[in-house]
């Protein structure tokens, strides 16, 4: 009886992590982020894989003007991204940590946490992002 309730309770745990990594899974626009406010004329958008994210800031005609990407893990409902590619202006971001805790309503995805440069300077950051279809 205990090995069943072993395999169920892991099945259960299994499952639920396999869940919420398929949530977060698509193609996101920003709606709010207090971190690095949007800029009017622009859309940024995120695309989060199972292994991988990248965000792009786009102008209104179509250019890329901003954008990182990298891997990402998801674990007990916190999400941190590993910022590994950059465009030009973003070098000093490479290696950088993002540290969220995810909350899914809907078509929302909201974030909260903090973006991690190193040890001493961590700053603080909420985002809301809409599930594109």
């Amino acid at each position: 009886m205990k090995t069943k309730t072993f395999f169920l309770v892991l099945l259960l745990v299994i499952t639920t992590s396999i869940l919420n990594a398929q949530n977060i899974q698509g193609t996101w626009k920003a709606v709010t982020s207090s971190g690095n406010p949007l800029r009017e004329g622009y859309s940024t958008l995120k695309m989060i894989t199972p292994t991988h994210f990248i965000w792009t800031m786009i102008d209104k005609d179509g250019n890329i003007a901003s954008g990182a990407g990298g891997t990402y893990t998801m674990k007990d409902g916190v999400y941190t991204e590993t910022i590994l590619y950059t465009l030009p202006g973003m070098q000093s971001w490479k290696g950088k940590k993002g540290i969220y805790s995810v909350e899914i309503k809907g078509k929302l995805l909201n974030i909260s946490g903090y973006l991690e440069f190193d040890n001493e300077r961590k700053i603080q950051n909420t985002e809301s992002w809409e599930k594109v279809e």
